[in-house]
């Protein structure tokens, strides 16, 4: 008898796939969870500086404890200006102000728009990552979808809401250039001092922006915020992060990547439990059309095979 051949093991479709499906939920739970710690009084820069200072700290102990590498200064010094300036100062402030008056479900559909704003962008700066007529249909899914979500307001005259919405719009283009930049500009992986830069770099810009905006560095004593504090710092930015680079040097970002699949579907699901929030017709046609968008773009990256990038970041939570 010829021996047998046994089965190639492919984590992709157990245990890493399990995980994909964690960070989803975990970063999408991360929209209604701000949205409830800001009904309950907490103001939008306080709240996000606060977040991050404290996630910064746990990330350096982490660091610290297990004798991560120092990156040189270039790698720190980008890290720190684009990463902290464009994906956590930039995104944060911007999500943060919106979600004031946008639902968190709607708001973690909107933000899902970061790959289709980052494919755009690298198409530009990035000369590897070029797409054919499937990803270009995909983007032009995805614009449309965006405008089908802004239908409601511009219809029956509420535009009280949309500066919120154009916010957090604006905060997906921020993750989204500040992701490709330093894609474009990083020669080595992020780890976690890279991180930790970013992250306290993030704060020290949001506790500028909110001492300019008269906002005290406090925050209520309400436990509604002080939960949604603790979930943000310790699941979705910490544990999130963790899981997120597991994953990246697993599977590669094409596949990691695919969690912005999840995390709309994680948003809503969590904002209708814990908020009692609810999508009308034409959020759920609009989140439907950009769902169709990043799939046509997902596959046409699997496709086309591009290099792995050195520095990738995540879409946005």
């Amino acid at each position: 008898m010829g021996s047998e051949t046994r089965p190639t093991r492919r984590p992709w479709l157990d245990s890493d796939l399990g995980l994909l499906l964690l960070l989803g939920v975990l970063w999408g739970a991360a929209f209604p969870v701000i949205r409830l710690g800001l009904l309950a009084g907490a103001s939008p820069f306080p709240f996000a500086a606060i977040r991050w200072s404290l996630a910064a700290l746990v990330m350096a102990v982490i660091a610290g404890a297990s004798r991560a590498a120092w990156p040189d200064r270039r790698s720190l010094g980008l890290s720190a200006l684009l990463g902290g300036g464009l994906i956590v100062a930039g995104y944060t402030g911007l999500l943060y102000w919106g979600e004031q008056t946008t639902p968190g479900g709607l708001s973690a559909v909107l933000i899902g728009t970061v790959p289709l704003a980052s494919a755009l962008l690298a198409y530009y700066l990035l000369p590897s990552e070029r797409f054919s007529w499937r990803g270009s249909v995909g983007i032009g899914l995805g614009f449309v979808g965006l405008v089908i979500l802004f239908l409601p307001n511009l219809l029956e005259g509420g535009a009280g809401s949309i500066p919120g919405e154009l916010a957090v719009v604006g905060a997906a283009i921020m993750t989204a250039s500040g992701s490709v930049l330093l894609r474009r500009t990083m020669r080595t992986p992020s780890g976690l001092w890279t991180l930790t830069a970013q992250f306290a770099t993030g704060a020290l810009l949001l506790s500028v922006v909110s001492v300019a905006a008269g906002d005290p560095l406090t925050l209520p004593r309400n436990e509604d915020v002080w939960l949604s504090l603790a979930y943000l710092v310790g699941i979705s930015s910490v544990l999130g992060y963790w899981i997120y680079f597991r994953l990246l040097h697993r599977v590669g970002p094409a596949r990691t990547n695919v969690v912005t699949y999840v995390n709309p579907l994680a948003g809503i699901a969590v904002g209708v439990l814990l908020l009692g929030e609810s999508l009308g017709p034409f959020e759920v046609l609009g989140f439907a059309v950009i769902l169709v968008g990043m799939f046509l773009l997902q596959r046409d990256r699997l496709r086309t095979k591009p290099p792995v990038a050195a520095s990738a970041q995540a879409p946005g939570h």
